[in-house]
């Protein structure tokens, strides 16, 4: 039987009217998603992968949005996809980074868009580029040739999608640089059921992607991301939002 994918999890979820994903970013910004919102995104960033850009199981997808609530969509759209999905923000080739073999498609941020505008390589076969916008709009200006911007192209993506059958099987995960079959994530087994996690840019980015997007879903939980935070607003935002526990902890 082959194991549900993320996408599928996420339709288990009892309330689906919950929040699943909530970003503050500085002092003014808070953009909250329900699990029926992060279904739909989800749905439509990983109808992009597989039928707009034919991404097959087994693909290496690199991920390296900044803390935003972008960041989990992605992670979860790839792994459902069947993708081997793994982290790079150093600025280099992602190529390897214990995902064993080279990129075929890397997602970045602002930051990675101004180093490949600079001329560093891309590091994959497609480049996906997100403004990191709070509303999800399109990078101002444009992108360069080759360049796929996410807030033009992921709004004509359908709200439902059917994974392969194949795609649990192939999924994995590189966590602190070891490749984890995506069998052996879903496995794992937690008592915080229901649980709404923290994740801030004190959160490790070696796991970063399991804390911000595979533990909240394993658990039937939500995760609160803080960025650009003093630390007595970040208390006052983990005290409002009902806060658990830190992710991965």
């Amino acid at each position: 039987m082959n194991p549900a994918t993320p996408y599928e999890l996420l339709a288990r979820y009892p309330d689906r009217t919950r929040p699943w994903v909530t970003h503050y970013d500085g002092p003014d910004s808070r953009v909250e998603l329900s699990v029926a919102s992060v279904a739909n995104a989800v749905a439509k960033a990983s109808s992009l992968l597989r039928d707009g850009l034919g991404l097959p199981p087994g693909a290496v997808v690199s991920i390296d949005l900044p803390r935003h609530w972008q960041l989990p969509v992605w992670v979860l759209a790839a792994l459902s996809v069947g993708a081997t999905v793994v982290r790079d923000t150093t600025g280099q080739t992602p190529t390897g980074s214990g995902a064993g073999g080279d990129v075929d498609v890397r997602i970045v941020g602002p930051q990675g868009l101004e180093a490949i505008a600079a001329g560093a390589d891309a590091g994959a076969d497609e480049v996906l580029v997100s403004a990191c916008d709070a509303f999800g709009l399109p990078v101002p200006g444009g992108v360069p040739a080759g360049v796929i911007d996410l807030g033009v192209e992921v709004r004509a993506h359908p709200d439902q999608f059917s994974p392969e059958p194949a795609a649990g099987a192939a999924a994995a995960l590189v966590v602190s640089g070891v490749r984890v079959p995506w069998t052996q994530v879903q496995s794992a087994r937690s008592d915080s059921q229901g649980s709404r996690l923290w994740v801030d840019e004190d959160t490790e980015e070696s796991t970063l992607l399991h804390a911000v997007a595979v533990e909240p879903l394993l658990i039937r939980g939500s995760v609160v991301i803080g960025t650009g935070l003093d630390p007595a607003r970040a208390t006052r935002v983990r005290a409002l939002e009902s806060v658990t526990r830190r992710a991965g902890q």
